[in-house]
Order: structure tokens, then C-alpha cells, then sequence
């Protein structure tokens, strides 16, 4: 497989590989594929030895490289958690929100892994087993980041549109949007999917990352909140 600084890959892709694939393969034979949450998109992964996608290197190298003052990045969908356990060991605080209940268990357990392994890297990652946004979860604040990747999912119009609504509180918002809950891979669906994040308010994006097939990711900014006073304008959607 080479090393990782071979590969260009991030700093402890290496090390995360060798703790989570063979405790994703204890979770998949303990609990199975639809018990532990694995379903086919992680079963497939622990088949060909794999614990990240290419979409989730290529993404991590971005963000790590991109300059963009960003130190908190939250996903939405953050499934087994790989990609904001590789985000945190390299220095974002970063929190997921998983909505499915077997995969957040999972989630968990493989989180507790990696406390016990090496809990100064794994104090920066936060799980949330619970639909975004949720009431006890982080609020926006300068310099942070919500993020969705492969965000596939039975979501009405207006449920996502809910959740745009609360993702442009962010400074920063990032989704992959061939994978906004329908899955759009042609070309000439992008502008159906652009139209979605306008209509929640969500304008001028710009191609952050283009990986063809496996991912378009879009960046929207919002500079007006990206001084403290994003902290007066959260708390209608982020009640204490």
C-alpha cells in the first residue's frame, strides 16, 4: 500500500487505517451489516481493506491546505466517523452528527477505540448520535465549517431545505452536491441541486473541489458572519 506521505495522503491516514479497519471488521462480524449500521457503503469498505475513500483524502488534503482560517469543521451524516477522526488527529475540532441509530452506535464504539489509542489526537472529535441541528450540539462561531459528503437519504423538499437553513448559520459551508440527499451525478442535474441551496438562501458558490464522478463540492461563504456577532444571530436556531 506504500506510506501515506508516499501517496501525498494527510498525516495519520496510516495510523487511523491500522486502529479502525480491524475494528470495523469486529463491528460487521459481531453485529452484522444491518445491526452495526455498515449497511453496503461500509461492508464494501471492510471487503477491499479500506477505511477511506478517495473523496475523503482528497477532501482532507484541501481543507488542510486551503487557507481558509478554518479550525472547526461539523458534518452532517458523519456515518462511521472516519473522515472527522482524520480531520481532528490533524488539528480541526471537528463534530459529526449521525441521525441513524445502529450507525451512531457504532460510531461510538469506534470513537471509544481510539480515546483508549490515543486520546490527546482524539480530545478534538465530538460524536453526536442525533439529526443536525441539534439543540445540544455546537453553535456556528468564526471560523468554523459545515460540511456534507455522501449525504444520501429519504428527505422531503422542505426537510431539506430545514437543514440548508441551519447549515447557513456557518461561516463556511461545504457539500458535495451530487450527494445532497438525492444522488445527482450527471452534469446537467448540478443547477437543480445549486437551486436548492439558493432557494435556503445559500448564493454564489464557488468549486471548492472537483473530483468528477466522486464528488463536486461546493463552498458558500457568509461573510457577515464570520465575526463574533454570528453568536446573537444563532441562538433563534441554537436555543440554550
Amino acid at each position: 500500500m506504500g506510506h501515506a506521505e508516499d501517496r501525498g495522503d494527510p498525516p495519520w491516514a496510516d495510523r487511523l487505517h491500522e486502529l479502525l479497519l480491524p475494528a470495523m471488521r469486529d463491528l460487521l462480524e459481531r453485529s452484522g451489516i444491518e445491526g452495526s449500521g455498515a449497511y453496503n457503503y461500509y461492508a464494501a469498505r471492510v471487503r477491499l481493506g479500506q477505511v477511506f475513500l478517495e473523496y475523503e483524502i482528497a477532501l482532507a488534503r484541501k481543507l488542510l491546505s486551503c487557507g481558509l482560517g478554518i479550525h472547526r469543521v461539523d458534518e452532517v451524516g458523519s456515518g462511521f466517523g472516519q473522515l472527522m477522526f482524520l480531520l481532528g488527529w490533524n488539528g480541526f475540532k471537528t463534530t459529526g452528527f449521525e441521525a441513524n441509530p445502529p450507525r451512531g452506535r457504532s460510531a461510538a464504539t469506534l470513537h471509544g477505540m481510539l480515546q483508549r489509542a490515543e486520546p490527546a489526537l482524539t480530545a478534538n472529535v465530538r460524536l453526536i448520535p442525533a439529526e443536525f441541528p441539534a439543540r445540544f450540539g455546537p453553535r456556528p462561531q468564526p471560523g468554523s465549517m459545515v460540511l456534507t459528503t455522501n449525504l444520501v437519504a429519504s428527505c422531503s423538499r422542505p426537510g431539506q431545505l430545514a437543514v440548508l437553513r441551519a447549515m447557513r448559520r456557518y461561516p463556511f459551508v461545504l457539500s458535495d452536491v451530487q450527494r445532497f440527499f438525492d444522488y445527482r451525478t450527471e452534469r446537467h442535474q448540478e443547477p437543480e441541486a445549486l437551486a436548492l441551496f439558493a432557494e435556503a438562501g445559500l448564493r454564489d458558490p464557488e468549486l471548492f473541489l472537483d473530483l468528477g464522478a466522486g464528488g463536486r463540492y461546493y463552498l458558500f461563504t457568509n461573510p457577515v458572519r464570520r465575526d463574533l456577532g454570528v453568536v446573537s444571530m444563532v441562538r433563534r436556531y441554537w436555543p440554550v
